[in-house]
């Protein structure tokens, strides 16, 4: 398999009894027990200590290694190549051994195959030279620790969303905008999670499981937790809070009679690639997105000269949403859909545009395959029932398709056939980064307990696995990947994508009342693209009078990213004259600055200033400096001071034409953009 940039091939060496893993941008290392001892982000150690399993055998803590004069924990690589390094190990207690086999990949997702039993006989033992201790084989607790340094994690994101329950005993309840920010100051708890990310505004680290199959927390609600050491932050799953329930027989039988339980979880690093160094890589405008448009698409770009409209304002980018295609989100065009396509991507190729086109996650009942693959590959709860059913325009219905069946070729197969036979430049996609939660057995979703309840699952590695192939073909064909998730980071899949879409929970939010000022430690965990290495591109949904996209504009400009136009008319105006200022900027030689680590001084808390910082040979510095209102009302004689050279005396505001009028009004979300020399 040929590596798409910017990955390159996985290396490990062994030293000693540790493995060290290295992959762009992150190291890992494991030790002799083959959990990882030291996990490095762009330099920067994660861990506090090593990660590792604790627990209770037959009323005592467990002590891993040290009760027999023979028991030695071992690792070595059972395979390597460049795509992936294959790592297996072995522990042993006193009366229990877990054995792992953990995949590290060349994007830095690691994958944990994890085996608990009971501890057999030593030879000695076995043929009665040995007195051997009696041994009740009983397991009251077996959690998985993961150490964290404080300074790396403040703040978190997690999926799906829950309650947060505080040791305090105060109860956070769920709502859209509480499944990222910051990292309480008490130790917290939270349900299974699919996804969980701790970390800064550059890096971190994330954890996933699909699935908590043989998991015994004595609590559902707190099977994980978030804990506060002195110098450390914990993650804590509970996998077991009491003996397993299929280790029916008494405990004294056990060495024979358990058979082996399993457990798969994973992490992942964090950012998962270079975040390039511009971070705003399309001038893109998102054709029929909630500011709906009437008829075909290619009447209506045709009708009062809009392609040359897009052209003049700056658009190199058009994305298109669901509408171009009669039958939702199947990949074999109409005659009609596909000579729309091809008009529309000439027209915009003429003028140096490239062209996106949507799809999304679910399979129309439209579509020629629906009645044959419908049960195979689609979404089901353990209801039975499929997941969505979106109606549609010509009238249809959408189901949400799952990816851990023949679906996920089919999608990239077709991807690729329609880039190769109607020359689009890529995809937008709505959806498929999520892991839609599953119970269809058909395709190998689900898990049933003991008693044969099933229970649903998470198709994490299904859903890498195609954007994993999706890269590939996109990238072959000089295409790039767009991609919009509402509330949710998949990590998992963000090496395999270009440019993220986010934002609509916020301003839903927003608008129905949830929160005053802009929940900004929300906003830095999952918003500026930088701690997870892909761009981030702002939604900007208008409800006039309470938000419109000068307000979108505002919050995303301090945070690094900029919104998206979905309105060909006065958005696009708007952005055209700030794509204009950032072009005119050397922003790929300038240093990021934002509001929480540049050290400004600023009268009003809810006015944020963020810059770029530009040194020109000659030494010279000059500033591209983003000044805006987070707050919901009005800020009144704003003053500032930058910790920036004393020279910098001149503030031209750009967005005014003027020099810097100091102290400043700024209304609720307004913004100001300064050129500082």
């Amino acid at each position: 398999m040929k590596l798409a940039q910017p990955f390159l091939p996985v290396e490990a060496k062994t030293e000693g009894l540790q493995h060290r893993v290295s992959v762009v941008g992150r190291e890992i290392v494991f030790g002799a027990d083959s959990l990882p001892v030291s996990i490095k982000a762009q330099g920067h150690e994660l861990l506090a200590a090593p990660v590792r399993f604790v627990g209770i055998e037959d009323g005592e803590p467990i002590r891993w290694d040290t009760d027999y004069p023979d028991n030695e924990s071992e690792s070595f690589i059972q395979s390597r190549s460049d795509e992936k390094v294959v790592l297996c190990g072995a522990m042993a207690s006193c009366r229990f051994i877990i054995d792992t086999c953990i995949t590290t990949e060349f994007d830095g997702n690691i994958a944990f195959d994890v085996k608990l039993m009971p501890r057999g006989k030593t030879v000695a033992e076995g043929f009665g030279l040995v007195a051997m201790k009696p041994k009740r084989y009983q397991l009251d607790r077996l959690w998985l620790e993961i150490p964290l340094k404080k300074e790396a994690v403040p703040l978190f994101s997690m999926y799906p969303n829950s309650a947060i329950h505080l040791r305090d005993g105060t109860d956070i309840a769920p709502v859209q905008s509480s499944n990222s920010g910051a990292v309480p100051a008490q130790d917290m708890a939270v349900s299974f999670k699919m996804l969980l990310w701790l970390g800064n505004e550059e890096r971190g680290l994330g954890y996933f499981a699909e699935r908590d199959q043989n998991w015994q927390p004595a609590d559902a609600e707190k099977a994980i937790e978030i804990l506060h050491a002195e110098d450390a932050v914990v993650m804590r799953v509970h996998l077991l809070d009491s003996h397993p329930v299929s280790w029916k027989e008494p405990p004294e039988n056990g060495m024979n009679a358990y058979a082996p339980i399993g457990f798969s979880f994973g992490l992942q690093p964090t950012p998962v690639k270079p975040f390039p160094r511009n971070p705003y890589p399309i001038h893109g405008m998102h054709l029929d997105c909630f500011i709906k448009i009437k008829g075909n698409y290619i009447d209506f770009l045709n009708a009062e000269n809009r392609f040359d409209r897009l052209k003049e304002k700056g658009v190199d980018t058009l994305i298109l949403h669901e509408k171009w295609n009669k039958s939702q989100n199947w990949f074999e065009l109409s005659e009609y859909t596909e000579n729309q396509i091809r008009q529309i991507v000439s027209e915009c190729h003429r003028r140096g545009i490239r062209v996106l086109p949507y799809f999304g996650h679910e399979i129309a009942s439209m579509a020629p395959v629906w009645t044959e693959k419908n049960r195979l590959v689609c979404q089901e709860r353990e209801s039975g029932k499929h997941g969505g059913g979106w109606y549609r325009v010509p009238f249809q219905r959408d189901y949400t398709v799952c990816f851990h069946n023949e679906w996920q070729d089919r999608f990239v197969e077709g991807v690729a056939r329609i880039m190769d036979t109607c020359g689009i430049d890529g995809v937008y996609l709505d959806g498929p980064s999520r892991p839609h939660f599953c119970a269809n057995e058909l395709h190998g979703c689900g898990w049933r307990d003991e008693s044969g309840k099933l229970h649903g699952s998470y198709p994490v590695l299904a859903v890498r696995e195609m954007f994993k192939k999706l890269y590939a073909a996109v990238h072959s064909r000089g295409g790039i990947i767009n991609v919009h998730a509402s509330g949710m980071q998949n990590f998992t899949a963000l090496p395999f994508i270009d440019l993220s879409w986010y934002g609509e929970y916020l301003q839903f939010a927003y608008v129905h009342g949830d929160f005053s000022d802009a929940p900004l430690d929300y906003f830095r965990s999952e918003h500026i693209g930088r701690n997870m290495g892909v761009p981030v591109e702002f939604i900007a949904y208008e409800n006039r009078p309470i938000w419109n996209f000068e307000n979108a504009v505002a919050l995303a400009i301090v945070h690094g990213i900029l919104p998206r136009p979905n309105d060909i008319d006065g958005p696009l105006d708007q952005m055209a004259e700030i794509w204009k200022i950032f072009d005119r900027f050397p922003i790929v030689q300038s240093d990021w600055m934002p509001y929480w680590r540049n050290g400004a001084s600023v009268s009003d808390p809810r006015v944020k200033i963020s810059y770029y910082r530009y040194r020109a040979v000659d030494g010279a510095v000059s500033l591209l400096a983003f000044c805006a209102n987070t707050g919901k009302e009005e800020a009144r004689g704003v003053t500032f001071r930058l910790k920036e050279d004393a020279a910098l005396t001149r503030w031209d505001d750009l967005t005014r034409g003027e020099p810097l009028s100091c102290p400043l009004s700024l209304r609720p979300y307004e913004y100001r953009i300064f050129f500082v020399h």
